[in-house]
């Protein structure tokens, strides 16, 4: 075993100074391959540069398309050859490359971190779910992506989470070209198999609904933001690669696709947690939960027929000051009900915006 203990590269130095690895065991093949990954960063951390490379090499001989082993490998091997100067000078001539895949590094060890599974996100911003299957919630500030399944008790738990590549301007999309990823509440509108996209988006997308009735309102442009897949000669990419997309590992899109239902009313919720809620009365204790849906319940009672509460959906918008999305089918299931509340000055909270669309997503295509 090698111990090395000067001139490390940026990203190696890092993680001998960081903490300590946590994540849990789990039987996913994306995951199993990002547990391993972690694995050999944390032996760079504890400098067994030996075990970190076993690592790497196994991961570069079954993925030969992930960029990042390939970088770390070849660091690693040009220190144990006491190739210094040559490490430098590939990093000095490929910053952005470089730049980019260790900032993907840090991403995922960070995350390894945390507190696993995380649902800190889920509980700010679901206040109350209807009878849909899946919901779907994106963490920009965390480059993950969280899939929730409702249990045979009703409730809804989390069932996997992946990381994911974003926009390369960051969180906060507000017009066409800009390279963000949208922030808000938002739908599944149509499932796109492999044979209808091209080449970049990997093994098939789901495109969202951006922009929405708020958006609009908000003056926000631009369209086409999906979730999808990676070209098949990428692994997966950086953290901030795509041109607003959400951007999930090919075999993870695969997953997404093949085991969870994810009709037109699928909730894709696209937030930012490490943002602080805008305004000091929203809260997440659930006695001002429970009193925000019964004036919203009590609201529907009164103004629509037959409304059933148990298929009412309502969030917490992110990145927006006291302002609420309500969905609901209508009693014919054949449209939905789209409404955005906000609280006055005197913390009532007002319908301000409703619109209705066609339940015509097709869960068989």
């Amino acid at each position: 075993m090698i111990k090395v203990k000067k001139n490390f590269p940026p990203l190696l130095l890092t993680l001998v100074l960081g903490g300590i690895l946590s994540f849990s065991s789990v039987a996913d093949d994306v995951l199993l391959a990002e547990k391993q990954l972690l694995s050999g960063l944390k032996s760079i951390q504890n400098l067994s540069v030996d075990r970190a490379l076993e690592e790497f090499n196994d991961l570069n001989e079954r993925y030969p398309n992930y960029k990042l082993v390939q970088l770390l490998r070849a660091d690693l091997l040009a220190l144990k050859s006491g190739q210094h100067t040559l490490l430098e000078n590939i990093h000095k001539k490929n910053p952005r490359t470089v730049g980019r895949l260790q900032n993907e590094a840090l991403v995922r060890w960070q995350f390894s971190q945390s507190e696993f599974p995380n649902n800190r996100a889920f509980e700010r911003y679901v206040l109350k779910m209807g009878e849909q299957p899946n919901i779907i919630l994106v963490d920009l500030s965390e480059n993950r992506l969280y899939i929730y399944e409702r249990d045979e008790q009703g409730n809804m738990h989390q069932v996997t989470n992946y990381y994911i590549s974003m926009g390369r301007a960051g969180a906060g999309k507000q017009r066409e070209g800009d390279r963000g990823t949208p922030l808000g509440v938002y739908h599944v509108v149509e499932r796109l198999p492999d044979s209808d996209v091209s080449e970049l988006y990997g093994v098939g997308a789901l495109p969202i609904n951006y922009p929405n009735d708020w958006d609009l309102k908000k003056g926000r442009t631009g369209s086409g933001i999906w979730l999808h897949g990676t070209p098949r000669d990428t692994y997966i990419r950086d953290p901030n690669a795509s041109r607003g997309c959400v951007v999930l590992n090919n075999k993870a899109m695969e997953k997404l696709l093949a085991m969870y239902r994810l009709p037109f009313e699928t909730p894709f919720l696209i937030v930012d947690s490490l943002d602080e809620l805008t305004d000091a009365n929203d809260s997440t204790n659930q006695s001002s939960n429970d009193l925000v849906l019964l004036e919203v319940k009590n609201w529907l009672n009164s103004h629509y027929v037959n409304v059933n509460w148990d298929k009412v959906s309502v969030y917490r918008y992110p990145k927006e000051k006291g302002l609420l999305y309500v969905t609901f089918p209508t009693d014919t299931d054949t449209q939905w009900v789209h409404q955005y509340w906000q609280r006055g000055e005197n913390g009532d909270w007002k319908m301000v915006m409703e619109s209705q669309s066609d339940n015509n997503f097709d869960t068989k295509a």
